[in-house]
């Protein structure tokens, strides 16, 4: 478990001295004389070289690692990159330890990711406050982040309901399609669920399903509520809506995919849909789903221009359009819950 840091319950272990530090050093003498100057803040654990370092935080998790820049084998630098590879270890705050005093050493030890470093020979009022900020400061940090986060998923949510409000708009505007978008979710839903799907990707399809249709927003009511046959011109801009849904949801992070099922659902699984003539397994599988989703609710709904088609009229098409519209699989999939009683 990854470390986590509070910037007011760091400072009150800082006065209860129960912090701990890993100070690595193959110099034995500097190793004493730093944990000497620590041990009286901090509980203190030590290495000799970096291969011991990545042992002990496999079971350890200091609050800071003290790292000498200079050692045989495994060195500060190596050590300190395999440090911030680890998602696990990647946060914890290191300072590196040197003699050199130069400026170009001190560049150097920031640009391989450490948080400060100490000179020697040691001061031990420099150590102990150096330590201190380098600690103080990484809690700050990871306090900040958690609160961005913390942001953003609030803003992801606000725009989420925002979306979700649209979409209900949509199917508002055609007394023909009222709830489409509703039962077209639903329908995934309960597709997703005979493939075995966990709950969580389940209900993220349903999500994605819910918000398929959302680039309508920008078509015109009297193209897309026109009771005549559409022209070419008026087709492609209907067809455009695949499009402006995607531009509008690729940047709604909180749903997985949400993207694909506004972008590819009109897809064919023979290669003739649009927008972009995916074919087969090229066309991703939320896609695929909401398409049989989509096909199935257009077809047992009233439209201006027919009346819903019976049960046995739809499982006919989708036995039709078995492996040209339709995935093969899942219209098998589909069939097989229409005969055993599946409606929406």
């Amino acid at each position: 478990m990854g470390v986590i840091y509070d910037a007011d319950s760091i400072k009150a272990d800082l006065l209860n001295h129960s912090l701990k530090i890993l100070i690595v050093d193959d110099d034995r003498i500097s190793l004493e004389v730093i944990e000497s100057i620590l041990e009286d803040e901090f509980e203190i654990l030590t290495a000799s070289s970096g291969e011991e370092t990545l042992e002990i935080l496999e079971k350890e998790r200091p609050q800071l690692i003290v790292l000498d820049l200079h050692m045989p084998g495994l060195d500060g630098k190596a050590t300190l990159e395999k440090i911030r590879q680890n998602s696990e270890l990647k946060k914890i705050p290191v300072v590196f330890m040197t003699s050199d005093s130069s400026a170009e050493t001190k560049k150097e030890c920031i640009e391989l990711g450490a948080d400060d470093f100490i000179l020697k020979p040691f001061v031990p009022e420099v150590v102990r406050s150096r330590v201190r900020h380098a600690i103080e400061l990484a809690s700050l940090k990871s306090a900040l982040e958690r609160e961005m986060e913390e942001k953003t998923k609030q803003l992801e949510q606000m725009s989420l309901k925002t979306v979700m409000i649209m979409s209900s708009i949509i199917d508002a505007r055609d007394t023909y399609t009222s709830g489409h978008s509703e039962r077209v979710a639903v329908t995934a839903l309960e597709i997703a669920k005979k493939l075995g799907w966990s709950e969580d990707d389940a209900q993220n399809l349903y999500l994605v399903a819910l918000l398929h249709d959302i680039g309508k927003i920008a078509i015109p009511d009297a193209i897309l509520n026109k009771p005549t046959r559409l022209t070419d011109d008026e087709y492609n801009i209907i067809k455009s809506h695949t499009v402006i849904g995607d531009s509008i949801l690729k940047e709604l992070y909180m749903l997985k995919k949400v993207e694909e099922g506004a972008l590819y659902h009109h897809e064919r699984y023979d290669g003739k849909g649009y927008p972009c003539g995916k074919k087969g397994d090229d066309i991703p599988l939320y896609a695929r789903i909401i398409c049989i989703a989509d096909a199935y609710d257009a077809m047992s709904s009233d439209r201006v221009y027919r009346p819903r088609l019976s049960k046995e009229k739809i499982i006919s098409e989708f036995e039709r359009c078995r492996g040209t519209q339709f995935d093969p699989q899942l219209s098998d999939l589909f069939v097989d819950m229409l005969k055993h009683g599946f409606e929406c």
